[in-house]
């Protein structure tokens, strides 16, 4: 089942997608200005990140995944 959102609570969304747009375009111009060096330490970590839970995210995908066909 699904529940209707007020418009209140859909303002509210639509403000944090529209927070989260804004936080996403400063990081992406700040990302250009790294030197490689620096990318490969982030996506280093973003890898031991995703490998030290990757039994975790598995089952929230699993999980997920599942709901769309309910």
């Amino acid at each position: 089942m699904t529940k209707e959102l007020s418009e209140e609570e859909k303002a509210k969304v639509n403000q944090m997608i529209d927070d989260l747009v804004q936080k996403a375009k400063q990081a992406s111009k700040e990302y250009m200005n790294l030197n490689q060096e620096q990318i490969d330490y982030i996506v280093k970590q973003m890898a031991m990140a995703g490998l030290e839970h990757h039994m975790e995210l598995a089952k929230m995908a699993v999980e997920e995944t599942r709901s769309w066909h309910l």
